[in-house]
């Protein structure tokens, strides 16, 4: 059967697309449509294991991300007489040689330890969290306005019970405009030794089932989620990232089988994606930190193999399939450094070093300059910061304006 005239004249430009023409094209598109695309050919299907198009693809998406240089927050563990001790700095300039320290707001003023930021500043307003402690708070620098998120229906006492919070998220709802915060409430019981029944006489063996529980800013309110959640074991920097409306939170399991939580702020709904793996060596003889970021609109995953001092970073192309994890770089050895406490603007990621001082890192240049600063291991962070004079929400009773 003959071939029609036009089926033929596209099988021949098909043919006779040059390698780097098609490379060029392919290395800016989205990382999804790319990975969908590789069926076309079957030299598109390993384009992550072409050298050359790999450097394309590399150099594409770090400068897809240039921004002006913009400020970031600095939250700095300080004072080796008070390790929990934190300070806050606002750091500018082209080497963020600049820095000035910011006063916490009111409610932490007296009590500044073991203080967080959440996730990313949205519109110019920051979360701010104490540990495992009930008291979160929104905040915006630019204005000096906060706002103490009131208590909950889980905060009310129960005899001998302790409960504990553990805030997972804060996001942007585009849907409703509303600002929310997603955390896991855990119950136990510490019944003193010599304490054998309640009031009743009857033994005390039950606490309240643990819970997730979501705070809308335009309620102004708490309200329990009738959600199985899987939640982070850990809560140092890199567990929890925010993007486009979804909460990100990975959670280890046994031999380092883990997933990535994706949350979606607007539906309250989630999915799970397995993380990926790359390493041959058995695990008892590998030992590895992961870490979360979020880099030009891609959730990524720091893979950081301590023995080895490498940190291999890979990035998510769809949210529920382990195959579209892509590893782009691979940074070190650099047995000098430690762990991620943020990403900055244009291919910029920071780390700590193991004597405690703070450097940038550019994936592009591969130069790692100092700060000038010093953190502590898992309350150190920074957080890039866009100053913003929007209120944080409905002006009402709680909320309070600081002059």
């Amino acid at each position: 059967m003959m071939q029609s005239t036009d089926s033929v004249i596209a099988e021949k430009v098909s043919n006779h697309i040059h390698d780097d023409l098609a490379f060029s094209i392919l290395s800016k598109l989205p990382l999804k449509s790319l990975k969908r695309f590789s069926c076309v050919r079957k030299s598109w299907s390993c384009l992550f294991e072409n050298s050359n198009f790999l450097n394309m693809y590399r150099n594409y998406f770090i400068s897809s991300t240039y921004e002006e240089d913009g400020p970031c927050l600095l939250l700095q563990q300080t004072l080796p007489y008070l390790p929990n001790l934190h300070v806050l700095y606002l750091l500018f300039g082209e080497r963020f040689e600049n820095k000035v320290k910011l006063n916490w707001p009111p409610p932490f003023q007296e009590d500044n330890i073991a203080i967080h930021i959440l996730g990313p500043v949205i519109n110019g307003i920051v979360c701010l969290y104490q540990g495992r402690e009930p008291v979160v708070i929104l905040w915006n620098p630019a204005t000096e306005e906060y706002k103490v998120l009131p208590p909950s229906p889980t905060e009310s006492p129960v005899l001998y019970e302790e409960v504990y919070y553990y805030v997972h998220g804060f996001g942007y709802d585009h849907v409703r405009d509303d600002y929310k915060v997603i955390r896991y409430v855990s119950y136990s019981l510490d019944v003193p030794d010599d304490f054998e029944g309640d009031i009743d006489g009857e033994p005390i063996k039950l606490s309240r089932d643990n819970m997730w529980e979501i705070y809308n800013l335009r309620s102004n309110s708490w309200r329990k989620l009738d959600l199985d959640l899987p939640r982070a074991h850990h809560g140092w920097v890199g567990v929890y990232v925010y993007m486009k409306g979804v909460c990100h939170w990975y959670q280890d399991e046994f031999e380092h089988k883990g997933y990535l939580v994706s949350f979606d702020i607007s539906n309250e709904v989630f999915c799970t994606t397995p993380l990926p793996l790359y390493m041959n060596d058995s695990f008892d003889s590998v030992f590895l930190l992961r870490y979360l970021m979020v880099l030009n609109d891609h959730v990524a995953l720091i893979s950081n193999y301590v023995e080895m001092t490498t940190f291999h970073i890979s990035i998510l192309g769809e949210l529920g399939v382990k195959e579209s994890w892509t590893k782009l770089f691979v940074i070190g050895p650099l047995p000098c450094i430690e762990h991620p406490i943020g990403e900055g603007k244009n291919g910029d990621l920071f780390f700590k070093r193991k004597d405690g001082e703070l450097v940038r890192f550019n994936l592009s240049t591969q130069v790692i300059d100092e700060l000038g600063l010093k953190g502590e291991f898992g309350c150190c962070q920074i957080v890039n910061y866009k100053e913003s004079s929007l209120p944080i929400g409905q002006i009402n009773d709680r909320l309070c304006l600081c002059q």
